[in-house]
């Protein structure tokens, strides 16, 4: 008789012993939510990658998110939403989806404040005319509690957010990449914008001075905008805008999966 084995196993078989070792420790449960997000993440992207890569994106980001989350209840959540902006990156770059929106990704050490705020300022000013993405050069567990409050006081909830990793694919996708006192540790790819914000990391910092940066960050964010062409002087508080759309042959672009800076 013949045995079918799941497409994620498969999957594994063919990245390494570590990778399928640290996948038999997946719970149940989250198992069988990956499964089900795999097959939506391939039904969404069919056209830019097949099965067995997204099957291995999505495991690598579960295995990522799983090494850092302080938090493990959603883990196939963040994991889905990261394999899906990480599938969308790698459309736009193949040219298979097209996003005629500035794309600008930020980027700091830890993705847990600075590199964030930016992002959620950005997708907030520009109603969904500017895509914006966050990344960090090595991702914490959570972000700092200082700046989720500081955040919160202005109207923009950071509360479904989470660090994450600068990817090649996200990398790639931007046009304007803007470092936070990280620039010398940051590739630079030809044909994008690169420019470096000298503010410095949250850790030890007064909440007064976390909400100096904060308007510091703005009013950065704020002229950045007025450069990549955005009219902000309607702008409002569209915190879920953002996300990459546009069509690619014979579709549309979906929102990923859950909103994230």
């Amino acid at each position: 008789m013949t045995t079918h084995q799941n497409p994620l196993d498969t999957a594994l078989d063919h990245h390494g012993s570590d990778v399928a070792d640290a996948a038999d420790a997946v719970p149940e449960l989250d198992r069988h939510v990956l499964e089900r997000t795999a097959a939506h993440l391939h039904e969404r992207y069919a056209q830019v990658a097949d099965r067995a890569t997204v099957d291995r994106i999505l495991e690598e980001a579960y295995q990522e998110m799983d090494r850092r989350a302080a938090v493990k209840t959603f883990l196939p959540l963040l994991a889905g939403n990261f394999a899906d902006s990480q599938l969308r990156a790698l459309g736009i770059t193949q040219g298979i989806i097209e996003s005629p929106l500035p794309r600008v990704l930020f980027v700091d050490d830890a993705n847990a404040g600075r590199s964030q705020m930016a992002a959620s300022l950005m997708l907030k000013h520009s109603e969904g005319r500017v895509t914006a993405r966050s990344a960090g050069l090595a991702p914490v567990g959570h972000l700092y509690e200082d700046a989720v409050a500081v955040m919160a006081e202005i109207g923009i909830p950071l509360d479904q957010a989470y660090p994450k990793p600068l990817s090649g694919d996200v990398h790639a996708a931007a046009q304007h990449v803007v470092t936070l006192s990280c620039g010398d540790q940051v590739e630079h790819l030809p044909g994008k914008d690169y420019r470096e914000w000298d503010i410095p990391n949250f850790v030890g910092r007064s909440l007064e001075d976390i909400r100096a940066m904060r308007d510091d960050l703005e009013a950065r964010v704020l002229d950045l905008m007025r450069e990549v062409g955005t009219d902000t002087a309607n702008a409002g508080t569209g915190a879920e805008a953002g996300a990459d759309t546009g069509t690619g042959p014979g579709r549309r672009d979906h929102p990923p999966l859950q909103m994230s800076a």
